[in-house]
């Protein structure tokens, strides 16, 4: 038998067959998508991509009862982790909510934690969100995302090379945290910890875009490491 599998949404319902799992599933009128609570204890390669340079590592682990996915670089300076989406995820505010349209918003949550020094994270590559490559390089253009700049967290938008991004977030981001993107027709929703940022409402960009999730070690000194927890990602359907 052959599996052809065309949407996140039907990916889902395949890896859940085969593994025997139960999803939650946070869609309306079956639109794709996606729910990662770890619990097939691995990274599930029709879902996920991992890039993990040098003698970096990759695992699924459990602390105090939590599973999450455990990225971790090797004490070598330029040293990249990161996991990617395989699937792209439409991207439109500024289509959202318009005539002849059936989603109204995307919303994307996940829990992060992150391991070694902050000042030890490359600013640059450092980045939780979504991104029109597969690729953790906030300088690229088309992405939604958390970032570093000069190791304060913010949020971001860039729209063929132009930036908005929201006002420094106060955060301990050696604790387990939860991110939040909610984008609707006029503007991107950066929440962090259930708090929101002001909104941005400029250089929203129109693009299919990959959830990519990850960091980069900056000076060597040290591994470093990123600790995905639950993730999950679904259109809200227009009214």
């Amino acid at each position: 038998m052959t599996l052809h599998i065309d949407t996140v949404e039907q990916a889902m319902a395949i890896t859940a067959l085969m593994d025997g799992s139960a999803r939650n599933i946070m869609a309306n009128s079956d639109m794709p998508f996606l729910t990662e609570f770890w619990e097939t204890e691995a990274l599930v390669a029709a879902l996920w991509d991992s890039t993990i340079d040098g003698g970096g590592t990759e695992a699924f682990a459990t602390a105090q009862g939590r599973m999450y996915y455990d990225i971790d670089t090797d004490a070598v300076i330029d040293n990249d982790v990161f996991i990617n989406s395989k699937y792209r995820w439409q991207i439109q505010p500024f289509y959202f909510s318009g005539a002849n349209v059936i989603v109204e918003k995307f919303i994307l949550e996940w829990e992060a934690e992150l391991e070694g020094a902050i000042t030890f994270h490359d600013n640059t590559h450092f980045f939780m969100g979504l991104s029109s490559a597969k690729d953790n390089d906030i300088t690229q253009n088309g992405l939604i995302g958390f970032y570093l700049d000069s190791d304060v967290l913010k949020g971001k938008t860039d729209n063929g090379g132009t930036e908005s991004t929201t006002g420094a977030i106060a955060a301990t981001l050696t604790n387990w945290n939860k991110f939040r993107i909610e984008i609707s027709d006029t503007s991107v929703i950066f929440s962090f910890n259930g708090v929101a940022q002001t909104e941005i409402i400029t250089n929203l960009p129109n693009l299919s875009m990959y959830i990519v999730l990850g960091t980069r070690n900056e000076t060597g000194a040290s591994p470093l490491g990123m600790n995905i927890g639950n993730v999950r990602a679904w259109y809200e359907e227009a009214a």
